[in-house]
């Protein structure tokens, strides 16, 4: 089982003149994809929902949105094909990643000129575009564990989160304030541009892929990768349960806030440039600040940490919205944000290492793939049961979860192996 690097290893392999340029570029090039991969999931999580409910859908229906959300959480189920087959283009990861960034981006450039049409096509080209980046997303993980050191792999996982915060900060900012004023086709097609130019950094990377050696079993050319191998372990199903129970209830907690904001009565264009900006940028500030917090105190002081700061966020954002006072709803939505960023930095920090095994993509596809199924269930769920019982009861159900999840995943968070 790989081990994660101790403080001071990390320390030293991040002095002057002991940083790898290799690693730098390497993370350069994952970021640049992992950006169009938060565009993808903000417009996903926070831009639709949003819109629809402050255009007067139900909570109960907006909630359904998040269906679209369902291919990242079962992408898992085809992750061993993109470890056993070598695609025929470019290199075993590269090839997976580029045509289908491709295809997802030609996706949402043709939904730019369908206005008005049907919803059910919408939706359907919304889940193939889903799918193409759910598997798109699977190989980049891959990559990613294949060639990030692993004493680099706190600043890799950093990085992923500062990356999926610009993107987040385009896809639930930017999105949402612009889409009524720039219109359909402008949107669409810019949001397609984008994830087209985002493809190319990854190239520089093909050289770095090529140079990896053969894995013995598990890998692209090897045919056997597998799910059950990954369940096989008792060690490894007890990481996949609590990080399974981590993401159904941190990610509510962060998902489902903008909805709350348009129920206390906040425009669009407010949540879409106070929250769909200052979100992300609190998400990337915590980014930067989470690599020195865990080199100083290490996974698991900054696991208590940012759940200290969730515990702050959902009282801030029940007692906002009980007393009718947005900005402490705000603020609350916001460092809810950070703290469910810096939580997710942790865990990613361990998968890295949890995944490094003989079958990369798959390892790390069903440990976040099933935590993400599970969350998009407990979200669309979650949204009938505010519709019902109310935000009050569900930020006190999400505060005990917090505890909860701190109090289990702790453990295996910071043990070393």
């Amino acid at each position: 089982m790989a081990t994660l690097p101790t403080s001071s290893d990390t320390a030293v392999s991040m002095q002057p003149g002991a940083a790898d340029k290799g690693q730098f570029a390497t993370l350069a090039g994952l970021s640049a994809l992992y950006v169009g991969f938060g565009m993808t999931m903000g417009v996903i999580q926070g831009g639709f929902p949003t819109v629809m409910r402050a255009a007067g859908m139900s909570i109960g229906s907006a909630g359904w949105l998040y269906a679209l959300y369902l291919p990242f959480g079962v992408a898992f189920l085809w992750s061993p094909l993109v470890d056993r087959w070598r695609p025929p283009v470019l290199t075993p990861r590269i090839g997976w990643i580029v045509p289908l960034q491709i295809l997802a981006a030609l996706i949402v450039c043709s939904v730019a000129f369908m206005e008005g049409a049907p919803v059910i096509l919408l939706f359907a080209l919304g889940f193939l575009m889903a799918c193409a980046m759910a598997t798109m997303d699977i190989a980049l993980d891959g990559l990613a564990v294949d060639l990030v050191k692993p004493v680099w792999r706190p600043n890799a996982a950093a990085a992923k989160l500062a990356a999926l915060s610009v993107g987040a900060m385009i896809g639930t900012g930017a999105f949402v304030a612009l889409f009524q004023s720039l219109g359909w086709l402008p949107i669409f097609l810019g949001f397609g541009a984008v994830l087209l130019l985002l493809t190319l950094p990854v190239l520089a990377l093909i050289p770095s892929e090529r140079a990896l050696p053969r894995r013995e079993g598990g890998d692209a050319r090897s045919g056997k990768a597998s799910l059950t191998r990954v369940l096989a372990e008792p060690l490894q199903r007890k990481r996949l349960i609590l990080l399974t129970f981590a993401c159904c209830v941190i990610f509510p907690l962060s998902g489902l806030n903008r909805l709350m904001l348009v129920d206390l009565g906040l425009s669009v264009e407010t949540i879409g440039w106070v929250v769909g900006t200052l979100g992300p940028v609190a998400m990337f500030a915590t980014a930067l600040i989470s690599m020195p917090l865990m080199q100083r105190t290490g996974l698991a002081g900054s696991l208590i940490a940012f759940t200290a700061l969730g515990l702050a966020a959902v009282a801030a954002m029940a007692a906002g919205f009980q007393f009718r006072v947005p900005v402490a709803a705000i603020t609350g939505a916001i460092l809810a944000g950070a703290a469910v960023s810096g939580i997710y930095v942790a865990l990613t920090a361990r998968i890295l290492g949890w995944a490094s095994g003989r079958q990369p993509a798959t390892d790390y596809a069903v440990f976040y793939g099933v935590g993400r199924l599970a969350s998009t269930i407990v979200i669309i769920a979650a949204a009938q049961f505010i519709a019902h019982l109310g935000w009050l009861l569900f930020y006190g159900l999400g505060a005990i979860g917090l505890i909860v999840v701190f109090g289990l995943v702790h453990g295996p968070v910071s043990e070393r192996t």
